[in-house]
Formats: structure tokens, C-alpha cells, sequence
């Protein structure tokens, strides 16, 4: 209160938990102190302390339970971490299945029309060598199960990205110039866009966004929104949860790849073959993968 009696907001500074059952001080931006027995319930006003006064008084109700208590908390903890891993890759796909296909579709077209306006431009390649491209992409819908019948092939360059092709959650699939240029053979182009159609099919974008954010909110129901140490390690536990399942999507899309190919009288080795050729040009840039490695 002010001289005159009149309410006057004030924000909690500075607390000090209690440490043994002790007291609780808490410093407000007046510069005023106020001691908190260690008895009281500080529940109702935890949500006004700063980050760390609400991680210290966390700290403080489970040192109250003791040993045994703390061994209790530690092993249901452990359990839901468990359990939240092994929840990811059924209730993300859960969430990719219910997703309705014509808001796929046009989240697919939001996510082009923004690259096109920040890193993509305009296909170089000969009109001949794109449609020659585009004859055998339409060979490979033939193959596709129905529902991926209309899907797309876009061709564009970027020169900031370099060599590549991916797919995009929709039934749409993105050749570059510079992976064209790069493989400098036909037989590798056609197995990597092979390779993209069968993320397509699988849904495997889709499936990676949704399992993304099971994992999201996963981390802040079990140890909150709040910037912490636990936090960040739950969070790169499942960046390599996530990590493993992406090679596991790769793998399949090569087997789509190589499946498509022998049906399609194509080399089935050109998808090795470039990733050999990759491989050669990085040099010692490739670490030949890792546990955060996207790719096998």
C-alpha cells in the first residue's frame, strides 16, 4: 500500500525457497521481504514467481517426500518418459491418417508458394529434358495406389539449397536443377524421384510434422513450457527418437525406389550410385552419418 492507502502493483523479484522445511523469502519490486513459514501452501501464488522461483519450489515439495519418495517420483517419471517414446509413431500417424486430405493439400500449396517466394526460382532445364522427365514421372503414377494417382511433379531451381528433391506433405514432389545437373544421368534422376514418390505414398512428411508435434506437446505436459535443463534433455531424447524414425522413412522410400525401377526397366542401382557420387564429392564434409543424422 502507498502513503495515501491506495493499491499498487508490485511484481515477485527475487524468492529463496525453503530448503529443509524451512522458511520461504520472497523479495517483491519494492524492495519489500516477506517470510513464508515452510508450512504454508505456496500454490496460490507460485504462478507469480519468476521461472526459477517456480522450479526451486518444486525442488523444495519433493525434497519434503524424502528418499524413498524421491526414488517413488523418480521411477513414475521414467515411466511416462518410456511410455511417451514409445506413443510418438502411433499417435503421430493416429493424427496423420485424421487429417483431412484437402487441408494436406492445401497446406502443401502454402509451403511451395512460400519457397518459391524465398529460396526457389524458375526451372533452367531444357523444355525437352523436363518433359522427357515428366513422361516417366507419369509411368510411376501409374504404379501408385489411387489416392496418390494426381500426384504432382514441380520443377524448380535453387541454388542456395544445391542438389535435391523432396516431397511435400501433399501429393507433391519438387525436382531441382542442380540435382539434375549434378547426377548428370537419367537412370538417377528418375530413382530419386522414384525415392520422393515413395515418401509421398507412405505419407511419411505428413507423418514426420505430426509425430513432431506429439513430441512438442509430449515435452510440455511432462516438464512444462518453461525454459529448463530437464527440458532440453527430455527435448534431444526425442530429437533422436525422431531422428531414427526419419532413417526408417528413408530406407522405405528406397525400397519404393528400387521397386519402381525394375518395373520400370530402369537400373536398379542408380540410387546407390548416387549416393556414392554424393559421397565422393563431400569428401571428409560427410561424417557418414549420425544418431541426429535425418538420413541412413
Amino acid at each position: 500500500r502507498t502513503d495515501k492507502d491506495e493499491m499498487a502493483p508490485v511484481t515477485i523479484r527475487e524468492v529463496l525457497p525453503s530448503i529443509g522445511g524451512g522458511d520461504t523469502r520472497i523479495r517483491l519490486s519494492t524492495g519489500d521481504i516477506f517470510t513464508i513459514s515452510g508450512t504454508a501452501d505456496l500454490s496460490a501464488v507460485e504462478r507469480y514467481f519468476p521461472r526459477q522461483g517456480r522450479l526451486g519450489a518444486r525442488l523444495s515439495r519433493m525434497e519434503l517426500v524424502g528418499w524413498r519418495g524421491m526414488v517413488l517420483l523418480s521411477l513414475i517419471f521414467m515411466s511416462l518418459l518410456l511410455g511417451f517414446r514409445f506413443a510418438i509413431a502411433p499417435v503421430g500417424d493416429l493424427l496423420a491418417k485424421a487429417a483431412p486430405p484437402s487441408l494436406v493439400a492445401r497446406g502443401s500449396g502454402l509451403v511451395l508458394a512460400q519457397l518459391d517466394l524465398t529460396v526457389l526460382e524458375a526451372s533452367a532445364l531444357p523444355n525437352q529434358q523436363r518433359q522427357k522427365l515428366q513422361m516417366e514421372f507419369e509411368r510411376m503414377r501409374r504404379l501408385a495406389p489411387p489416392d496418390f494417382a494426381d500426384t504432382r511433379l514441380h520443377f524448380r531451381k535453387a541454388p542456395l539449397i544445391g542438389p535435391n528433391a523432396f516431397a511435400l506433405p501433399g501429393n507433391d514432389v519438387v525436382l531441382l536443377d542442380e540435382l539434375v545437373t549434378f547426377a548428370n544421368d537419367e537412370d538417377v534422376v528418375l530413382a530419386v524421384l522414384a525415392h520422393e514418390f515413395g515418401h509421398v505414398i507412405e505419407r511419411h512428411a505428413l507423418r514426420h510434422i505430426m509425430r513432431s508435434a506429439v513430441v512438442a506437446m509430449g515435452v510440455s505436459l511432462l516438464v512444462g513450457a518453461e525454459e529448463s535443463i530437464l527440458e532440453e534433455i527430455v527435448g534431444f531424447g526425442s530429437g533422436l527418437v525422431l531422428s531414427g524414425q526419419s532413417r526408417e522413412f528413408e530406407l522405405a522410400a528406397d525400397h519404393v525406389s528400387a521397386d519402381w525401377m525394375r518395373q520400370l526397366g530402369h537400373d536398379t542401382d542408380a540410387l546407390a550410385r548416387f549416393f556414392q557420387r554424393l559421397a565422393d564429392d563431400c569428401g571428409p564434409l560427410c561424417d557418414g552419418g549420425g544418431l541426429m543424422a535425418s538420413h541412413p
